[in-house]
C-alpha cells in the first residue's frame, strides 16, 4: 500500500481527502494540531503535531511515499483581516518545514495546496472579470498576506523542484465548500457562513446580514471534486500549478437566494457594504486542468449547495450524522 501523509487532516478538506485516498489503496497517516471537528477520522494513523516545528515535520513525514500538504492557519475573509501577521508567520513555517522534510525523506511526490488568493487583485476588480488562468499570476499582487504566503511557497516549491529534482505538484484551490466545513465565526467561508445564517432562522424565515452589496461574484468548488482533483494531480506529470475550481460563477446576492430556496424559507438580506468583501470578481479557468488531467470539477452549484445546506441544517438542529456528511 502506498504510504501517504495528509497534513491538515483535521481540517475540512483533509477530513474528506483521507477516506478518499483509503478507497484508492493508500495507507494514510493524518497529521494536524487537532482532530476533525465534525466527523471521526478514518486515518490508519492520526498524529497530533505542530508543523511550525522543524523536528515535528521531519518526524511525521519520514517514510512517506506521497504527501498532501493541506496544513495551514486559514479561514474566511473575516479571519484573513483579523490575523494577517499570524497567518503569514505560521504558514511560512509550516510550508517551509514541510517541503524541507519531504526533501530529506526523499518523498516521491508532494502535492501542495495553494489558493486562488495568489492571483492579482487588478485582474479581479469587477464582478464580470475574466476567469483566472494559471499564467495570470504575475506581475504579482496577491490577496492579502494569505495570498502572499501561498505565492511565496509556490516559488519555494519551484526552487526545490529545480535544485533537488523533487516531484512537487501545486493545486490552486478556488472556494472549496461542502459538509464538515466551519460555518460560523471568523474562520467560516462565505458559502458555509451564509448557509449557517439561513439554517438558524425559524421556519417562517427572517433577515440575515450579508457582507458587501451582493454584486461580487465567485465560483465555488464542491469538496468531492476537490479531493478527486488532488488525487488525479498526484498521479499526473503536471509540472506547473493547476486550478481546482468551478467555472460556474454566481453573485453573492444570487447565492443567498439559492440558499433560501434550498432551505424553503423566506429570507430578506441586510447588506453591509462597509465590511470586507475581497475581490469583486473571481472564477476559475479550467482549460489547463482539463488538458492536463483529462478531467475538471463537474458538480453543479445546485447539487453541491443542497448537500452542504442539508448537512449544516442537521448540525444546527443537532441531528447530524457523524459517519458521513456529504453526498
Amino acid at each position: 500500500m502506498m504510504r501517504t501523509v495528509v497534513t491538515g487532516a483535521g481540517g475540512f478538506i483533509g477530513s474528506h481527502l483521507v477516506p478518499y485516498l483509503q478507497r484508492h489503496g493508500c495507507r494514510v497517516r493524518g497529521v494536524d494540531l487537532k482532530y476533525p471537528e465534525f466527523t471521526e477520522t478514518t486515518a490508519d494513523e492520526f498524529v497530533l503535531a505542530d508543523l511550525r516545528q522543524p523536528d515535528a515535520a521531519a518526524e511525521v513525514l519520514a517514510g512517506a511515499d506521497v504527501v498532501f500538504a493541506l496544513a495551514a492557519n486559514m479561514g474566511g475573509i473575516g479571519w484573513t483581516h483579523a490575523a494577517p501577521a499570524e497567518i503569514m508567520h505560521d504558514n511560512l513555517l509550516i510550508s517551509t518545514n514541510t517541503v524541507e522534510a519531504c526533501r530529506r525523506s526523499a518523498t516521491s511526490t508532494l502535492v501542495y495546496t495553494s489558493s486562488a488568493c495568489v492571483y492579482p487583485g487588478y485582474l479581479q476588480n469587477r464582478p464580470d472579470a475574466p476567469a483566472l488562468r494559471e499564467a495570470d499570476v504575475f506581475p504579482a499582487d496577491p490577496d492579502m498576506e494569505y495570498g502572499w504566503e501561498k505565492l511565496t511557497t509556490e516559488i519555494l516549491c519551484d526552487s526545490f523542484r529545480a535544485a533537488h529534482g523533487m516531484d512537487i505538484k501545486i493545486a490552486r484551490l478556488h472556494a472549496i465548500y461542502g459538509p464538515w466545513g466551519c460555518y460560523e465565526g471568523l474562520r467560516a467561508k462565505s458559502l458555509s457562513m451564509l448557509c449557517g445564517k439561513v439554517a438558524r432562522l425559524p421556519s417562517t424565515g427572517g433577515e440575515i446580514e450579508v457582507w458587501g452589496d451582493g454584486q461580487q461574484t465567485r465560483s465555488y468548488c464542491y469538496v468531492d471534486d476537490c479531493v478527486e482533483g488532488l488525487w488525479r494531480l498526484s498521479r499526473s506529470s503536471a509540472p506547473a500549478p493547476i486550478n481546482l475550481g468551478s467555472i460556474e460563477r454566481v453573485t453573492i446576492a444570487d447565492l443567498v437566494s439559492r440558499i433560501a430556496h434550498t432551505a424553503g424559507k423566506s429570507v430578506t438580506f441586510r447588506y453591509l457594504p462597509d465590511k470586507p468583501v475581497g475581490p469583486l470578481g473571481r472564477s476559475s479557468d479550467n482549460d489547463l486542468c482539463q488538458a492536463t488531467l483529462g478531467w475538471a470539477p463537474r458538480t453543479s452549484l445546485a447539487d453541491g449547495l443542497r448537500h452542504t445546506y442539508e448537512w449544516i441544517e442537521r448540525d444546527v438542529t443537532g441531528t447530524r450524522d457523524l459517519v458521513r456528511g456529504g453526498a
